[in-house]
């Protein structure tokens, strides 16, 4: 009676499992090319879902969840150094969460202070507890670590192309060698913080203008949109696709900021035409080739077990 009961409970998992994989699947998703928006180097090729939508739950209505940004600027989400010696604990830190919600951290969200200046390796849920979670993280500043801790502060998220590292390789000296890469090419050498290179006001205010203008442009194109294809010269840089346009439009400005700096580093003028971008899409959202394509380059994102998020390389 029990293997009986096991194997109708795992078959009905595999067939929600299925359920869920199926709504970030065409026909319900698309892409929409005669709709893409462009400003400075970045274009992108917003995802719409067809009817019907997914309601949007408590989720997406930030009602038992919330970033770790807002966790931080409420002072209900506090974030420390997880001890004093540099090799044992340069890829943790200690989060103590008492928001009473949940909270997302993604991976790619910088945090600058402690003794080193840190991005998060994986995406992670936090519940609300009295006691602090162990979080695992990357080291983007090489050549510090203070005597003194100083306050952790929330710097937004590392660009796609630093991403793409930390979500593959998972390795703390490859991450340090983009790093040493990016900014020899930025001609950035005086420091060894990745951070560093966002403090180029002339880039950061042309990025942020043109962030702002993609935003901007998205939001009043369609409600639909669940999502984008994002492109810089003739490079494809990723995709995001999410559950509801709800998350979506939350999560927004934190994908900006992530295509947006690699498109101001390394991009040019978008010059990818339908054609071009198609199979990229159709092996992203076809349900015969997207398991496959997503666990090649790209991830997924749950929230208590409900798959919200697809992203891709």
């Amino acid at each position: 009676m029990m293997l009986r009961f096991l194997f109708f409970f795992l078959l009905f998992c595999s067939q929600l499992h299925v359920a869920a994989q199926a709504e970030f699947q065409s026909p319900q998703v698309r892409a929409e090319y005669d709709s893409a928006v462009t400003a400075c180097r970045l274009q992108l090729i917003p995802l719409k879902r067809i009817e019907p939508m997914l309601p949007a739950d408590t989720i997406t209505q930030n009602k038992t969840s919330m970033t770790l940004k807002q966790g931080m600027l409420q002072k209900t989400v506090r974030v420390k150094e997880h001890g004093n010696y540099m090799v044992d604990d340069i890829n943790w830190l200690l989060i103590e969460n008492r928001s009473g919600k949940d909270v997302i951290i993604k991976s790619g969200e910088m945090v600058t202070g402690g003794r080193q200046d840190r991005v998060f390796a994986r995406d992670t849920l936090l519940s609300s507890s009295n006691q602090p979670h162990k979080v695992p993280v990357y080291c983007i500043e090489e050549n510090r670590w203070s005597k003194t801790e100083k306050k952790f502060i929330h710097r937004g998220h590392i660009s796609s192309g630093l991403q793409k590292i930390i979500d593959s390789a998972h390795s703390q000296t490859k991450v340090w060698d983009e790093i040493r890469k990016l900014l020899k090419q930025n001609n950035q050498t005086s420091s060894s913080s990745y951070t560093f290179l966002l403090n180029n006001k002339k880039i950061a205010d042309t990025t942020f203008r043109c962030n702002a203008e993609l935003f901007q442009k998205l939001r009043v194109s369609d409600s639909s949109y669940v999502g984008f294809i994002a492109i810089t010269g003739n490079k494809i840089l990723g995709a995001e696709v999410f559950i509801n346009s709800t998350l979506f439009y939350q999560t927004l400005p934190q994908l900006l900021e992530k295509y947006g700096t690699e498109a101001a580093w390394f991009g040019s003028t978008p010059s990818l035409n339908k054609e071009a971008i198609k199979p990229y899409a159709d092996e992203l959202l076809l349900s015969s080739t997207q398991t496959d394509f997503i666990n090649k380059q790209g991830k997924r994102f749950f929230y208590r077990s409900v798959l919200i998020q697809l992203s891709s390389y």
